[in-house]
C-alpha cells in the first residue's frame, strides 16, 4: 500500500496514510468546495487495502464537518465496512471533544447508517 499525505487547509483535513510509520489519520475542519473529490483518494486507497492480520487503526479527528463531507465520510465509512467483510482488519478510531457534543453525536449516527462499530475516543483538554 502506498503512502498518502495530504496537507491540512483552512477548510479540508490533513490526511495521513503511512503504513511503513503505522499512521492512519485524518483531522481538522472538513468542508472542502468538493467534498467527494477531496475524499476520493482515500475511498480509493482503503478499496486496495488486502485481507490481513496486520490492523489499520484509522483516526478520525475533526473539529468540524460540513453536510457534504458528512456524506463522503459516510461512503468512506461504507467502503472500510465493506473492506472488513472481504478480511481487512481496519478499526475506526472517532475522536470528540466532549465539550462539543455535535462530533460524537455524527459519530454514533454513523454507526447506526453505516452499521459499524466505531471506538470513541474522548480528547483530552
Amino acid at each position: 500500500m502506498e503512502k498518502i499525505f495530504i496537507k491540512e487547509t483552512l477548510n479540508s483535513p490533513g490526511i495521513i496514510l503511512d503504513p511503513e510509520k503505522k499512521r492512519y489519520e485524518i483531522s481538522g475542519k472538513s468542508f472542502p468546495e468538493n467534498a467527494r473529490t477531496f475524499y476520493q483518494p482515500l475511498i480509493d486507497w482503503i478499496k486496495d487495502i488486502p485481507p490481513s492480520p496486520e490492523k489499520i487503526r484509522l483516526s478520525f479527528i475533526l473539529d468540524y464537518i460540513s453536510s457534504s463531507s458528512v456524506i463522503a465520510i459516510k461512503q468512506v465509512l461504507a467502503k472500510i465496512k465493506a473492506q472488513r467483510e472481504n478480511g481487512a482488519d481496519i478499526e475506526v478510531l472517532w475522536h470528540y471533544d466532549p465539550i462539543d457534543p455535535d462530533i460524537k453525536e455524527l459519530g454514533e449516527e454513523f454507526e447506526k447508517v453505516v452499521g459499524m462499530k466505531l471506538q470513541f475516543i474522548e480528547q483530552k483538554a
